[in-house]
């Protein structure tokens, strides 16, 4: 007569237990790093938006309504940007008829602040990059 015993011994359950210590710290430094790096994407992308949708804003407004200078516009920028934000755009005029427009935002990405600058030209008979 064969006796057939059901269920786990108690080395499959410690072998069990032992691989599912290892793989679930794991698995969670693997989503933590998932979002950290989702969330630095989607800043990257919306100071990205934020100086396009500047440049051509500045650009519509033409040669002739560009003050040397520079403006802050941080109360423009998205409120999703991490804290703390600066945004601002300098006009300089490298020679005439043209005006060189840079577009600094500044963020915080995690441990540091994180600076891109984007850079259009304006001319008074058009625009180019």
């Amino acid at each position: 007569m064969v006796k057939q015993e059901q269920g786990f011994t108690m080395l499959e359950l410690l072998v069990a237990i032992a691989i599912f210590a290892l793989v679930i710290p794991a698995l969670s430094l693997g989503v933590r790093n998932l979002i950290v790096l989702n969330n630095r994407a989607r800043d990257l992308s919306l100071v990205s938006l934020a100086a396009e949708n500047k440049t051509e804003q500045l650009r519509s407004a033409g040669y002739n309504s560009l003050p040397l200078g520079t403006v802050d516009f941080s109360g423009e920028l998205p409120t999703e940007i991490s804290n703390p934000k600066s945004a601002s755009y300098t006009v300089t005029s490298p020679e005439d008829g043209i005006k060189e427009v840079t577009i600094t935002i500044s963020y915080w990405d995690y441990s540091t602040t994180k600076s891109r600058n984007y850079k259009t030209i304006v001319s008074e008979l058009g625009v180019g990059q």
